[in-house]
């Protein structure tokens, strides 16, 4: 494979600094009397060390050697201790082909890695295929890099082999670079992808000479027995560049993600990483590092499934709600991740009825803001059952039909709605929008 053929001019021109270079290739720095880096004297950090509690009962102690470690400047690769226990966990988890050919390269969360995957292999004019609905920061992403932004059509199970293969055909050769998937409970549409469907699009990636950028931020809130595969899993040719991040199982806030790809590309993807940001949080590293070693991978993956238990149980309760309440206002498919992917019959865009429901308390996505051009029509919103209290699915499940309130909605026509909710937020939110969705289509 032609790894250089598939950068961009500007990251085929870029090297790694001397002084980073020097670092990572020299490793171990106690042993070197160091009189180039301007690195901050250890010394003079202010802390000594930290302790973290787990909700299991289980304590992580991070001591000073760590905490030095966690306040200085790092590898733009990763915390090497890190970056090992990524690639052990990803071999055991995926088992990608010849992984021993390939890297990981720890970043600041999934949207940084998709921008320094965009900046390393999209040259102006090079054309990059999403799904017709995609999270919109990877429309920025790639306006940024100049790229031509191809929409494809889906179906229930993801991209269209079929609409794809006409896309490529339209487009220049030498030109179609990169295409972008969530392959698990997709943002918005919840769709999860099975092994058939990844199968036909990487065929089509070999066919036409394009790298896939599988962005899997869901992969661990798939709600179904059968767990499906990855890209990276099939990945015969190295087209793959996988971004993974802690965001959905960790938490948020350590902002902190990973690229698995070939060793060349990875390498790569260091270099431009090291200019655009320096390096992934030292500080979030050692503790995610640390969480990784005190609960083991299998341990780790257990908290996750975990949580995704908690989660599907939040998905059934606004299944149920939604079915009660919105069959033949709504259509829409049980997803996986955490999003609820509603098409409005008898409206062909929805923007009136969410500032509506914005001005009454409701907040939730219209389906144009995922479409490359955001100013069409578009007759979906994106409603999230992540943030939806344990209080409210007890009551849910208990009937909580004692719990009712009377609610007044005011609209433009001065027209005065009264209706019965139940405190509970999933119900709430639904029967709300019910009201509002009638009287706007009247």
């Amino acid at each position: 494979m032609n790894y250089i053929s598939y950068f961009s001019n500007a990251s085929k021109k870029q090297t790694m600094p001397f002084l980073i270079k020097t670092r990572t290739e020299l490793g171990d720095m106690k042993t070197i009397m160091n009189l180039a880096s301007g690195l901050p004297n250890p010394e003079f950090f202010p802390l000594r060390e930290a302790t973290f509690s787990l909700k299991d009962g289980k304590v992580i102690h991070v001591p000073q050697d760590l905490i030095n470690v966690a306040l200085q400047y790092g590898s733009p690769a990763g915390m090497p201790q890190l970056v090992d226990q990524l690639m052990t966990m990803t071999a055991e988890l995926l088992a990608p082909p010849h992984m021993d050919g390939r890297k990981v390269l720890v970043t600041a969360g999934a949207n940084v890695a998709s921008y320094i995957i965009a900046q390393t292999f999209i040259d102006p004019g090079d054309y990059a295929f999403i799904p017709e609905m995609a999270y919109p920061h990877i429309h920025h992403v790639f306006k940024d890099a100049e790229a031509r932004i191809v929409p494809v059509p889906s179906d229930d199970g993801g991209i269209r082999p079929d609409m794809l293969r006409e896309a490529l055909e339209k487009s220049s050769d030498g030109r179609r670079k990169l295409m972008y998937i969530v392959p698990h409970g997709d943002n918005p549409t919840g769709i999860t992808m099975s092994e058939n469907r990844m199968r036909e699009l990487y065929s089509l990636a070999c066919e036409y000479d394009f790298l896939i950028m599988e962005d899997d931020p869901y992969y661990f809130l798939q709600y179904d027995p059968q767990v499906s595969s990855s890209f990276l899993s099939l990945d015969t040719e190295g087209r793959v560049l996988r971004v993974d991040t802690f965001s959905k199982t960790i938490g948020a806030g350590v902002r902190l993600g990973y690229i698995t790809a070939d060793q060349p590309f990875v390498d790569k993807l260091t270099t431009m990483h090291s200019f655009i940001m320096t390096h992934a949080s030292p500080f979030s590293q050692v503790f995610v590092s640390e969480l990784l070693r005190c609960l083991g991978h299998e341990g780790f993956i257990e908290m996750a499934k975990s949580n995704a238990k908690k989660y599907k149980q939040l998905r059934d309760v606004v299944l149920q709600a939604a079915t009660k309440h919105l069959t033949g206002l709504c259509e829409w498919r049980v997803p996986n991740g955490m999003f609820l992917w509603l098409k409005v019959l008898g409206l062909k865009d929805v923007t009136k009825m969410v500032n509506v429901c914005c001005s009454k308390g409701l907040l939730f996505v219209p389906g144009c803001q995922f479409m490359v051009d955001s100013t069409q029509p578009c007759p979906y919103i994106r409603m999230s059952f992540s943030l939806i209290t344990p209080e409210s699915v007890d009551k849910v499940s208990t009937g909580g039909s004692e719990y009712k309130r009377r609610v007044k909605a005011i609209y433009k026509h001065q027209t005065n709605i009264y209706i019965s909710l139940p405190l509970s937020r999933p119900i709430s939110f639904i029967l709300k929008f019910c009201s509002i969705y009638s009287h706007l289509i009247k």
